[in-house]
């Protein structure tokens, strides 16, 4: 009996300690940029100052255009959809993997064809640039640091931004 009780209370403890070996802690790589660099007109840097206080902590990419798809920037899960609080559009919320550390948003999107739990491929058609002929790519860690999103680019996905303009990214992380 001792033996039984010994050998359920050593399971309950194996059972439920912090087993941070299920968190997919592989950072996302990207291959695909969101939306074609030949679109896009203008931007604004990562990093960049919106306000006194506040940092831009996405690369927000502006086009002449309101029918430009907005693809997934790499491999994923659906996680969320949520709309957004002033403006008729939506952030769109991917993870690598379901266990995944690692959050991609898209911000400012419309039209979406895609659902929570769907995987997603790199260069997949999410939808089309929201209001203001805008879309924005983000990357927050596990800690909700959001990082640079070239840091995260595969040669050519950091080339073609760097054709367009060597000034992506201000700093490499800001706290959203």
């Amino acid at each position: 009996m001792r033996l039984i009780r010994f050998l359920m209370i050593f399971m309950l403890a194996i059972g439920c300690g912090d087993d941070d070996s299920l968190i997919d802690q592989i950072s996302p790589s990207f291959s695909i940029t969101p939306i074609p660099i030949d679109q896009v007109s203008s931007f604004i840097p990562f990093g960049e100052s919106l306000t006194p206080t506040q940092q831009n902590p996405a690369i927000e990419y502006f086009t002449n255009q309101s029918d430009i798809e907005v693809r997934a920037v790499s491999d994923g899960v659906v996680e969320d959809i949520r709309m957004n609080i002033n403006i008729e559009d939506f952030e769109v919320w991917i993870k690598p993997s379901n266990n995944s550390n690692w959050l991609i948003i898209y911000d400012h999107v419309l039209d979406i064809n895609i659902s929570v739990g769907d995987q997603v491929d790199a260069g997949q058609i999410i939808g089309v640039i929201g209001i203001g002929n805008r879309t924005e790519l983000q990357v927050n860690d596990d800690q909700n640091i959001a990082r640079c999103p070239l840091q995260f680019g595969t040669e050519n996905f950091v080339q073609q931004h760097i054709n367009f303009s060597e000034e992506w990214c201000t700093t490499e992380t800001v706290i959203p």
